[in-house]
């Protein structure tokens, strides 16, 4: 309590200039160092105030501290024993510091240090909030898009699998010689349509999961955004802002108290002390915030440009199968080719006409499945193009 100390060898100095007596000098002392005893314990209290994690309430509390300090001063002054130079702490000679400290407590009052550390308080609070949410958030949109990969790739499977089922099938047909009976015989126009069933539930159920896929991907492209938005006024640079506003008004409370020769050193050591927790409390929330923009963040950006990308979380895999498709097209067109030159060749007939009427339907009927395989692609593909 140097500025106590300096205070009452102020007041003993005066007291022997001005005549007071033994007794009023050692009242005025006692009463001196009472105020400093309280003020030391009004100083632990606010430091404890700045440590606190839940900040609610905390410039109320603040404040109040420095109304009861700036009380316990106007006590003083009142109580000070009255001398022959006048009444109250400048009748003792401790005129500045009386006046020094009334405008620290008054400048302290505004309770700046206690804002400050209540918002990065709430900062880190919001921060720890948003990592949880964005855990779970995350952890959702990935296991509800797993589900509908697993049917898109199955659907995906399926439509190769009879695509290739219809080049085999022709292909064996055409080697034992049994193609066009095959078509003669009406059987070929099952076939193709039950192949034609399954690309119209397949390309439905791809379509619908690309669709939900595309509602994953807004909500990975909200949350990115909403994120982005909340940078601001959460992230490190911020927190580093509002540390120094409370760095500098912690380090300026001495400066706002210097009064003559009334240093306010006990105030330079308080708001030193305050700088420990507001520092403790910053590292703690740019720690929260790292997490969340150095780390969350950047995922919810990855799944938007990967997983999100396309039909498929591998486009490669996409781009193999819609190749696979053009290849056994081609090679299933080429055999319709061969078979219509062929029953071309048959004598005119009842054989050839229902040969040619089922061959046209079969080939109709692979052809707008065909179309109907790729457009539905597309438009799944552009589900997730947003």
């Amino acid at each position: 309590m140097e500025d106590i100390v300096q205070a009452a060898g102020v007041i003993a100095k005066t007291a022997g200039e001005i005549g007071m007596t033994r007794d009023g000098l050692a009242k005025a002392k006692d009463l001196l160092q009472k105020y400093g005893d309280e003020r030391d314990r009004l100083f632990e209290q606010m430091l404890s105030l700045l440590a606190k994690s839940d900040t609610d309430g905390i410039t109320d509390d603040w404040k109040s501290c420095c109304e009861k300090g700036n009380d316990l001063l106007e006590g003083l002054n009142s109580d000070m024993p009255q001398s022959p130079a006048g009444e109250g702490l400048s009748g003792v000679g401790a005129r500045d510091f009386f006046e020094g400290e009334k405008k620290v407590w008054a400048e302290n009052g505004k309770g700046q240090l206690a804002l400050v550390a209540g918002v990065i308080a709430k900062v880190n609070a919001a921060n720890i909030g948003l990592i949880q949410q964005c855990n779970d958030d995350l952890k959702a949109v990935r296991d509800s898009n797993a589900e509908v990969q697993s049917q898109i790739n199955e659907n995906l499977d399926a439509l190769k699998n009879d695509l290739m089922d219809v080049a085999n099938t022709l292909a064996s047909k055409k080697n034992d010689k049994t193609l066009t009976s095959w078509m003669k015989e009406g059987a070929a126009r099952d076939y193709i349509k039950k192949w034609n069933d399954g690309i119209v539930q397949g390309t439905d159920g791809n379509l619908k999961g690309a669709q939900q896929k595309g509602g994953l991907k807004k909500q990975v492209l909200d949350k990115i955004e909403m994120l982005n938005n909340a940078r601001e006024q959460l992230d490190e640079k911020w927190i580093d802002e509002m540390y120094r506003s409370g760095e500098d008004c912690a380090k300026s409370l001495a400066g706002a108290g210097e009064t003559g020769d009334y240093r306010a050193l006990d105030w330079a050591r308080f708001g030193e002390s305050c700088v420990q927790p507001l520092a403790e409390s910053r590292d703690n929330a740019k720690e929260k915030s790292k997490s969340v923009f150095d780390e969350l963040l950047p995922q919810f950006q990855q799944e938007s440009t990967t997983t999100f990308a396309d039909v498929t979380d591998d486009p490669a895999r996409l781009a193999d199968w819609k190749s696979d498709l053009q290849d056994k097209q081609e090679s299933i067109q080429e055999a319709l080719a061969t078979e219509d030159a062929e029953i071309g060749e048959l004598a005119e007939g009842p054989y050839r006409d229902a040969a040619r009427e089922t061959f046209d339907e079969f080939r109709s009927t692979f052809t707008g499945g065909m179309k109907l395989l790729f457009d539905k692609t597309k438009d799944a593909e552009d589900q997730l193009r947003v």
